[in-house]
């Protein structure tokens, strides 16, 4: 008889930890809770046929295992975002790209990357916030404004809760940045048509335990049932802002309980909105960094045809609050800051993921000392109940859809390694 294991959550982490666990002759259930698979990657498609990512959207050079699978499924990466030629900034009311910063910005941006790429390489940790290190580090007034609204793009989170030392990790590794033709959920949805049956969509759990030697999770059903199914083993791949607000009823340790229940995660209201001519040409939009509402904004439909294009608007960390869903004529204000002529968007789309019950937040991210007081020794398994999702990845790809391939494939070898 097949070894039973139940996979909680149907993102990238449970789809991977499950379909190598299948392949290798386990009996796998994966239940998620909301009525789709994927988790925080999430494409839509608006009009003329195009779409933009509402949830994880980039994949870097190193970011190998997405790429191993890609290539598994047949899928084709094609170019993003180039860095840093496509970087620019609207800041204090001036727009400007790379090309067109003086001279002493450079040298302060550079000289503020410098010193950061020496906290990691010393993997260092210091007990300061961004904002805080910024200040001790006397940062210019433009590469400290440039580096916080950084932290809300890239991290979600804001400059005075995010540790420096975790920030530090912050950036691609590569020159380039790159997407899944097509869209993102072309990668989720090979891997569940691969699953098939054993995907059960609209099945919360509420409850992680034991009975007798078996492993147990308490489900509710569509029609509202409680239900409860054992398993040999169990992969737990929901974020940890959402698994705090559940039953855990398993031998963890003290610190593990602690962080389950600190570890802390961004919010963001990502928004697309289409317009019927890409007025930003003939040049590329690339990715913009602001210091208005919206933080970042880029282009969804670089390599995409058609006249229309899409623009993507983040807004994070405490920012956001003033940003509500479907908040168009913001989002449609900002960019006719820097376009007086931008036409008024055909389409929108919008997800706010700090309200979504399922995620409770966008990604982690590590607050002042946490990687030096517990993140790097913290083990991500209970006797057979293991951890997976970006949150339990290396801390260079935290938040990535990279992170969270990784943890699922680990969480597969930790379970391969009991029948050793």
């Amino acid at each position: 008889m097949s070894e039973r294991v139940i996979i909680v959550g149907a993102g990238l982490a449970g789809l991977t930890a499950a379909y190598e666990l299948t392949r290798a002759g386990f009996d796998v259930q994966v239940f998620e809770a909301r009525n789709r698979v994927g988790g925080r990657v999430k494409t839509v498609f608006l009009e003329a046929e195009q779409h933009g990512e509402l949830g994880a959207e980039f994949v870097d050079e190193d970011h190998t295992a997405l790429m191993s699978y890609a290539a598994q499924f047949n899928l084709t990466l094609e170019p993003a975002l180039k860095f840093p030629d496509d970087l620019g900034y609207y800041i204090d009311g001036i727009f400007s790209t790379q090309k067109t910063l003086s001279s002493q910005q450079q040298v302060s941006l550079n000289d503020a990357y410098e010193q950061l790429d020496q906290l990691l390489e010393q993997r260092a940790d210091p007990e300061q916030t961004l904002a805080q290190w910024l200040a001790a580090n006397s940062i210019t007034p433009f590469a400290h404004k440039v580096i916080s609204q950084q932290s809300y793009g890239l991290y979600t989170a804001d400059p005075d809760a995010i540790g420096a030392g975790f920030f530090a990790y912050s950036g691609t590794s590569g020159d380039r940045t790159l997407r899944i033709r097509g869209g993102n959920t072309q990668l989720t949805s090979a891997f569940a048509r691969f699953l098939g049956e054993r995907i059960h969509l609209n099945t919360p759990i509420v409850r992680i335990g034991q009975k007798q030697q078996a492993l147990s999770v308490s489900l509710k059903t569509l029609q509202g049932q409680q239900v409860e199914v054992l398993s040999d083993s169990i992969v737990v791949t929901v974020p940890w802002s959402v698994l705090r607000h559940l039953s855990i009823e398993v031998g963890l340790t003290q610190a593990q309980r602690e962080a389950i229940s600190y570890l802390p995660y961004g919010v963001s209201v990502k928004t697309l909105l289409q317009y019927p001519k890409r007025f930003w040409q003939p040049s590329s939009f690339g990715i913009l960094v602001t210091d208005t509402p919206y933080q970042t904004i880029w282009e969804s439909t670089l390599t995409q045809p058609g006249e229309a294009g899409i623009l993507a608007y983040t807004s994070s960390g405490k920012p956001s609050r003033n940003v509500t869903e479907f908040d168009v004529e913001l989002a449609q204000k900002t960019i006719s800051t820097l376009y007086p002529n931008a036409p008024s968007a055909s389409a929108s789309a919008t997800h706010d993921w700090g309200a979504d019950p399922w995620s409770r937040g966008s990604y982690c991210y590590f607050a002042p000392g946490d990687l030096k007081n517990w993140r790097s020794k913290l083990p991500y398994f209970a006797g057979r109940v293991i951890f997976a999702g970006e949150h339990t990845a290396e801390v260079e790809y935290c938040g990535y859809m990279e992170g969270a391939i990784r943890s699922g494939q680990r969480a597969a070898d930790q379970i391969l390694a009991f029948r050793e």
